[in-house]
């Protein structure tokens, strides 16, 4: 810590450094920026009075140069990147015309002589227009490679335009004029050269995109005023009739008071995000220049002024390049349509098609469905849909990861498309959901059969081959049928699908009249389980509830399940059905017998004894005459004691025969048998029910239990049950246990037994068999861990610890006591 401290410490102050360095250099700037100002000022002032002399001309060129080479030194090193080599490379362009200022000076104002040309002066002069086009030509942009050319088209342009109009202004006549050698005719022609080349820089900076906008404005202003100014110059010198401090001179003053102004804009030295398109000003301003050549050769052929052959071949020049312009613009454009027109197509498809498959999605499929019952409706022609959800899907997707998933989504695509002709609609629903439209096809569900078989080729994934089928269900539109609607023939097929699926899976089944799921799934689920009560194929399984005081087993729930061909059917669903269709009593009557067979089983082994079974029965079962004489029987059969049985009644309905259900109940307390009431605070279980029934136990629906740490109703719902139950002598266990926290918050509530999947989930026997042996201890575990009873080493393991200064009395020798003298003691103990 105190290392990583000190180093953001470090960090801190280098961050602070570099922003006081930032800093320093712009007010630098700013410094520079204002006494070049006061120059221009000064320079400006004694034009306007006439005072202008050569020292006051000469010396301020040379300063207002060495100024705006200051201002940009200072730029590029407040710059990074390519900003810096271009501040910098307009800072030397700077000081070399201010260098080549200075040697004329010294010979005008030192020497008395005239400045030798060509000279050490011309040298520094022409530099700058070097330097200047270097560092534009390396300032930041975002010009694509397209863009680039289209920039060199229009440079060649505006060279020809600015050097035709040139020619007739400047240039022909400092060629005219001749010169005593080669060296000194060809430093006449560069200057107004160079002139053109700093216009053609100008126009190309300002049609650039939007970014670093003012500061290259500002470099195009004074280059452009460069040029005028040395364009003046050239032309009087050709004429005979320049003489330091004339009206030009004031291009060049203003020319450097531009460049040190520009270093001082808030987008100078800060790298800026490229704008993405060029302006329309920018894309028109290349075309300015052609506009004004074109008007000034109108205007000598007006004038009647001769046409040279230079100016002649220079338009000449112009209308090729205007044309291959053009024509790039054309190909790009047609490019650019092609380009969007393949996008257009790109986004049609994905919108309309499966991205991982390729094939259809729900909202082409929708569309074409439409469209066929469109044409059922008017021109009668039959059409069918398939609706496939895949089977095995999920365990392969979760056993083999997302990837497999994916291939194996894939090839069945492939799969299923060979099958179908291209008439037909394959589209992905989303998940594992296949749906097929067949139009015209005379036989779908031959179609469907054929979809399925081409499932039945294991799938080879790596090294593995796994199996994937579907459960297929169709709903056809014959001719003379009314037309559905899209969602009516989708849920048609849907639930043809679902009966499938109910019916074992991997089939196929068409839609009819009057089909419903919960009935044929009940018809289908109590032809399957009476056969399984019948070859005792459902089995029981026993979740172990926990005494909280002293952390031992103290019961075990028998709960029936039921997996035919391993697939497991849920419950919820078997016990519904086997009410529906008159099971329920073979039901109860097999776990009752198994329940005890284990219990028997238990008892021989170490710490058995004293564990009890509890084995649900339904409130219709207690209004059987004959039940107490059956739980008598069993019971003695194997030899056990009648209270080491509970029966929890369940929440499936109400009593329907109060006083045969009173006499049953208050035989089997005769018995010894203890009652439960199960799910407690859902359904039927009200106070009425305790009032009437000669209950033991009370179970705590999970609903009031979950988060019952953290949810203060709730923990207020337990309080009040435990209360109620300690004042009338009833046991209460608490269902759905599954964190620590719940657990010790309901220990601290006084609530007396718990189960849940914090102790264990649902196990066979010998699972149950493995702690009785491990001395009869229960170890508590981690929520989510699906088993956790086994063996452990001899030796008592240590029981949940009891609140502390809390004494417990037993609830079985507790006798029930007056409540208004004791419902104002009561209090809440997490008070």
């Amino acid at each position: 810590m105190l290392r990583r401290s000190t180093l953001s410490h470090g960090s801190r102050r280098q961050d602070s450094r570099d922003n006081e360095t930032t800093r320093r250099l712009y007010q630098a700037r700013c410094a520079v920026g204002a006494l070049t100002a006061l120059v221009l000022f000064w320079v400006l002032l004694t034009y306007a009075t006439g005072h202008v002399n050569r020292t006051i001309s000469d010396l301020g060129e040379s300063t207002v140069a060495v100024l705006a080479a200051v201002n940009c030194a200072l730029a590029a090193r407040a710059a990074s990147g390519r900003l810096r080599i271009a501040w910098a490379g307009l800072a030397g362009a700077t000081l070399s015309w201010g260098i080549g200022q200075a040697v004329w000076s010294w010979y005008e104002l030192v020497a008395h002589t005239p400045t030798p040309f060509p000279g050490l002066s011309d040298v520094g002069f022409l530099g700058f227009p070097l330097g200047a086009v270097i560092a534009l030509a390396v300032f930041p942009s975002n010009i694509s490679g397209a863009h680039r050319r289209r920039m060199t088209l229009d440079g060649l342009m505006v060279a020809c335009a600015l050097g035709l109009v040139s020619w007739a202004t400047t240039l022909g006549a400092v060629v005219h004029a001749g010169s005593d050698s080669p060296l000194a005719l060809a430093v006449s022609v560069a200057y107004p050269l160079s002139d053109i080349a700093l216009l053609v820089v100008c126009v190309l900076v300002l049609s650039r995109s939007r970014a670093h906008r003012v500061p290259l404005a500002l470099i195009a202003a004074g280059l452009a005023l460069m040029a005028v100014g040395d364009s003046g110059f050239a032309y009087l010198v050709a004429t005979g009739s320049y003489a330091t401090g004339s009206l030009v001179d004031l291009g060049w003053f203003f020319a450097f008071g531009m460049l040190a102004f520009a270093s001082l804009t808030t987008s100078a030295t800060v790298e800026e995000a490229p704008a993405g398109s060029q302006t329309m000003a920018g894309t028109l301003l290349p075309y300015l220049p052609l506009a004004g050549a074109v008007a000034f050769l109108g205007w000598q052929v007006t004038d009647g002024q001769p046409v040279s052959a230079v100016e002649t071949a220079l338009a000449v020049v112009i209308v090729l390049l205007l044309l291959l312009r053009q024509s790039l613009t054309v190909r790009e454009n047609q490019l650019l349509a092609r380009a969007v027109a393949m996008r257009e197509a790109q986004l049609r498809h994905q919108a309309f098609h499966d991205q991982l498959t390729g094939v259809a999605n729900r909202a082409l499929f929708i569309d074409r469905a439409a469209h066929a019952l469109e044409l059922h409706r008017r021109d009668r022609r039959p059409l069918s849909i398939c609706f496939l959800d895949l089977d095995g899907f999920k365990a392969v997707n979760d056993q083999l990861g997302h990837n497999a998933g994916d291939d194996i989504l894939r090839e069945v695509s492939t799969r299923l498309r060979a099958v179908l002709s291209e008439a037909d609609t394959l589209a992905r629903f989303g998940g594992d959901e296949f749906a097929v439209v067949l139009e015209n096809q005379p036989d779908p569900m031959g179609i469907a059969r054929a979809l399925l078989d081409s499932l039945r080729t294991p799938f080879a994934i790596g090294d593995r081959e796994v199996s994937v089928l579907a459960s297929i269900g169709v709903a056809r539109v014959d001719l003379l049928d009314p037309t559905p609607s899209v969602d009516e023939l989708l849920l048609r097929a849907d639930l043809a699908m679902y009966v499938v699926k109910r019916r074992g899976k991997s089939g196929v089944l068409l839609h009819t009249p009057g089909l419903q799921l919960d009935e044929v799934d009940d018809v289908v689920l109590c032809r399957a389980l009476s056969v399984a009560l019948l070859e005792k194929q459902v089995t029981v399984s026993f979740q172990p509830i926990v005494d909280l005081s002293t952390g031992r087993l103290d019961c075990l729930e028998a709960l029936a399940r039921w997996a035919p061909g391993g697939r497991p059917v849920p419950p919820e669903d078997f016990v519904r059905v086997a009410e529906s269709c008159q099971l329920i009593g073979p039901l109860f009557r097999l776990v009752l017998r198994e329940a005890c067979a284990q219990l028997r089983r238990w008892t021989a082994l170490p710490g058995g004894s004293g564990v009890r079974v509890a084995v649900n029965i339904t409130p219709g079962q207690l209004s059987s005459p004959d039940l107490p004489s059956f739980v008598a029987a069993e019971l003695a059969g194997h030899g056990l004691a009648a209270d080491r049985l509970v029966l929890e009644i369940t929440e499936t309905g109400g009593l329907t025969d109060t006083a045969t259900t009173h006499a049953v109940c208050r035989e089997l307390r005769a018995l010894g048998v203890s009652l439960s009431v199960d799910d407690f605070g859902t359904g039927q279980s009200s106070l009425a029910r305790l009032r009437d029934l000669p209950v033991n136990e009370i179970k705590i629906d999970r609903s009031f239990v979950t988060d019952v740490d953290r949810d203060e109703a709730r923990r207020r719902f337990v309080w009040g049950v435990v209360a109620f139950a300690e004042r009338v002598g009833i046991t209460v266990v608490a269902e759905g246990v599954e964190r620590e926290a719940e657990r010790d918050v309901l220990t601290r509530l006084g609530c007396h037994r718990a189960q849940g999947f914090l102790f264990s989930r649902p196990v066979d026997a010998e699972n149950v068999d493995a702690l009785l042996r491990s001395t009869g201890s229960w170890l508590s575990g981690t929520p989510g861990v699906p088993v956790l009873l086994t063996p452990k080493a001899p030796g008592p393991l240590p029981p949940f610890a009891a609140p502390r200064g809390k004494v417990r009395r037993s609830i079985r020798a507790q006798q029930p006591q007056p409540l208004d003298a004791d419902i104002a003691r009561v209090r809440d103990p997490m008070d």
